[in-house]
């Protein structure tokens, strides 16, 4: 079994789509997936499983929207792709001193860099950003929230997208490898 972290989409935000984490780890251990824990109530789902990404995908969208009756965007990421996408950040010398500042956005499929330099010259905000394979790296030091460039750009990447906070990214990496050994 491998094991793999799955990003969940458009639950728990403002109080709508409201899903419990305990009900997120029950349908993943209904699944089959071993080893299930959440991270949060933003849907973060670290899971031990055998197969491939997008069949487990798949599965798992299908089966969250059979028992939650709404769909939810849901990105399925390899423990090795995970670490990657750690060793690959940036901007780690500002996660260090400021973990919220940094996002990583997982791509499905690679990120538009022309779209994305577009958005970010109308934005005029202190962001910066780096596309790595299918990883939008972003620093935002003024906060994601209030971000014109966070705002648009899924729509200017034209591939959907789901953004976690440096802070998330390291708990996710503790969650898929508590011992810290490289997958």
């Amino acid at each position: 079994m491998d094991r793999f972290v799955a990003l969940y989409r458009g639950i728990n935000v403002g109080g709508r789509n409201a899903v419990k984490m305990e009900a997120l780890r029950a349908m993943h251990e209904r699944l089959g997936h071993k080893d299930v824990s959440t991270y949060i109530q933003s849907g973060n789902v670290v899971f031990s499983a055998k197969g491939q990404p997008a069949p487990l995908t798949k599965k798992i969208a299908a089966q969250f929207a059979l028992d939650h009756g709404f769909t939810a965007r849901v990105i399925v990421v390899p423990a090795s792709r995970w670490a990657t996408l750690v060793t690959d950040n940036p901007y780690a010398k500002f996660a260090q001193k400021d973990p919220k500042s940094v996002h990583a956005a997982i791509c499905d499929g690679p990120p538009s860099a022309k779209g994305l330099r577009g958005l970010l010259a109308k934005a005029g905000g202190t962001e910066t950003f780096v596309i790595k394979g299918e990883v939008l790296y972003l620093h935002a030091p003024d906060g994601f929230g209030t971000s014109k460039f966070a705002a648009g750009m899924e729509k200017a990447s034209g591939v959907p997208m789901t953004a976690r906070n440096w802070r998330t990214v390291e708990a996710l990496s503790k969650l898929i490898n508590p011992l810290g050994r490289i997958p």
